[in-house]
């Protein structure tokens, strides 16, 4: 653990750290030194000349104030350096997730990352200040103490010696048997979370298939297996109490008997012996903290792993030299030469070779999961092709720096993401540096004018969270014009049109083909009207392409693009008659 919070704490702070441990080191010889000064003033009290006891008072005094100066000087930096620790892992773990690769963000994954992130500033703040400081101090209290022993009884002191490990080894033992149930408790209470965001979204689809109770829903599950969880947790912690609870009594058995051997063979005083049994008490008070303390050590360990998981996430490859594209505005062409891709071991893509031409309208058409989503997805630069190569201009994608790479494609997604703000503001997204002018006339290409102009704040009216203050269609053309607005020389757009009506779907194609800036465009499309201005087509089926070519020379080879063009026009043409009593 000490080790991830070395890692976390930035490069500016590490002097302070290094003052902190000194610090602490310091506290805790203070402390030590004032639990055993009372032994050589009990023993000046009850001897010939109690006045002597004055100066050892004095000396006390001085090591409690001084610890006391040393204690307020710690708790300020510890504050520094929870603050330091705070803001450099928000920052740490946003710059992250930018660049790490998307095959990263697993369920697993995406729970620790949402974790991390929850994380207030509060909790790391404490963990250093409120937690570290004593945590340190219990730890190494009783190690001190017992250098000091050694200086007023040297076997006082080898009993002390035996008794630190034998101590320290029980509570560790105790803590390793509640570590595994820890970690299925919190990995229970992780999956709840989780559980329970899903049924909070997904209520509409829930209550309309009659499964709105908790227990009904995956969510039921989740709180059964967290109860398990807790249950077992609370189970395991009683032998690790026990176990801890008979080391400590045989420690307090040792050290009475050792102090009681040598005052009865009288190798010590009775002050003294006095005094080192109040020294006993010091010594075993530690272990008692540690052991309460253990439990939010162990919940601040899993939050530092956490952030450690997250701001180490792995970083996408890519290359950063002096081969970019030549323009973000310009469209490219682009080349994929034998590309090969798959999800977590299985194929999508096989051996798959295309040539987009510059400004070219290219759709890609075929069955569902037949990996066309992922084309654009290598296109856009979200993943790389695990064989083969994607040339930009005869530039291999690797080679070009990610920021110009993102600046050189937009995407409209099937299924778009609107952020809580205004709609204008979900617009400019696409593009933050575009002006006024810009954006109204990429809100008109996508038709978004006619939804402003019947809203009372027009493009300053809100979305809300994911924009569900707006319709799905209404949703899509936003993302479009979020697209359109931004000056890339490649748009990609997957299913665009999926969630418009017929007569809408037609405008926004339209829209689309009327964009002023020339651009590579590729479109994921199933139905007739959005594909049919494109200049090329390419059918793909099981991760291959099955043809490509125009739509005039594939819909004459009458192949399989041939009858998917035969059924889109027969199906676009069917009507409800009536029947012979005139029913509709």
């Amino acid at each position: 653990m000490i080790g991830t919070l070395i890692r976390l704490i930035p490069g500016h702070a590490r002097g302070q750290l290094t003052t902190y441990v000194v610090l602490s080191l310091v506290s805790v010889i203070l402390r030590a030194a004032s639990a055993l000064l009372l032994v050589p003033i009990l023993v000046a009290l009850f001897g010939s000349n109690p006045g002597d006891a004055w100066s050892w008072v004095g000396a006390l005094t001085a090591v409690t104030v001084g610890g006391w100066v040393v204690d307020m000087v710690l708790a300020r930096i510890g504050f520094g350096i929870g603050f330091a620790l705070a803001d450099t892992t928000q920052h740490a773990m946003a710059d992250r997730l930018t660049v790490t690769p998307l095959r990263w963000f697993t369920a697993d994954n995406t729970a620790v990352a949402r974790q991390a992130i929850a994380a207030s500033a509060p909790e790391l703040v404490g963990f250093v200040a409120n937690l570290l400081s004593p945590f340190i101090g219990a730890l190494l209290l009783p190690a001190a103490i017992t250098v000091g022993l050694f200086f007023v009884s040297w076997q006082v002191g080898v009993a002390g010696a035996i008794a630190l490990p034998f101590l320290l080894g029980a509570l560790a033992a105790s803590q390793r048997l509640v570590r595994k149930a820890d970690a299925a408790d919190t990995a229970a209470h992780s999956a709840l979370t989780e559980r329970l965001v899903e049924f909070a979204r997904t209520q509409q689809a829930l209550r309309a298939s009659r499964r709105v109770t908790a227990a009904r829903s995956q969510t039921g599950g989740a709180i059964t297996a967290v109860r398990g969880a807790t249950v077992r947790l609370l189970l395991f912690q009683i032998p690790g109490q026990l176990l801890f609870s008979v080391a400590s009594q045989i420690a307090l058995i040792l050290l009475a008997g050792t102090i009681t051997t040598l005052t009865l063979r009288g190798d010590l005083g009775a002050p003294a012996a006095v005094a080192l049994m109040i020294v006993m008490v010091r010594f075993l008070e530690p272990f008692t903290v540690l052991a309460d303390l253990s439990g939010a050590m162990e919940s601040s360990r899993g939050l530092l792993e956490r952030l450690n998981a997250v701001t180490t996430a792995p970083l996408d490859e890519q290359s950063r030299n002096d081969q970019l594209p030549s323009g973000e505005s310009r469209a490219p062409r682009i080349e994929f030469r034998s590309v090969e891709f798959g999800y977590q071991g299985t194929p999508v893509l096989k051996d798959m070779t295309f040539t987009l031409e510059p400004g070219s309208t290219t759709a890609v058409v075929g069955p569902s999961g037949s990996g066309k989503s992922t084309i654009l997805s290598l296109i856009a630069g979200l993943h790389r092709p695990q064989r083969g190569q994607i040339l930009v201009d005869g530039t291999d994608v690797t080679a070009i720096d990610p920021e110009a790479r993102r600046a050189l494609v937009s995407v409209v997604f099937q299924h778009p993401y609107l952020f809580d703000g205004t709609i204008a503001d979900n617009i400019r997204v696409g593009h933050p540096e575009a002006g006024d002018d810009a954006v109204h006339r990429a809100m008109a290409l996508a038709r978004v004018d006619d939804i402003v102009e019947r809203l009372p704040d027009g493009a300053m009216s809100r979305v809300g969270e994911a924009g569900t203050a707006l319709s799905g269609g209404e949703r899509q053309r936003v993302s479009i014009a979020r697209a359109l607005v931004k000056p890339a020389g490649v748009l990609l757009i997957d299913e665009a049109t999926s969630a418009l009506d017929t007569e809408n779907e037609a405008s926004i194609t339209q829209a689309i083909s009327d964009d002023p800036h020339r651009r590579t465009r590729v479109i994921i499309a199933h139905r007739l009207d959005a594909i049919r201005n494109a200049d090329h087509v390419l059918f793909v089926d099981h991760g291959e392409i099955v043809e490509q070519g125009s739509i005039d020379e594939l819909t004459a080879r009458g192949g399989r693009f041939a009858e998917f063009w035969r059924r889109q026009e027969t199906s676009a043409g069917w009507q409800i008659a009536a029947d012979a009593a005139g029913r509709a």
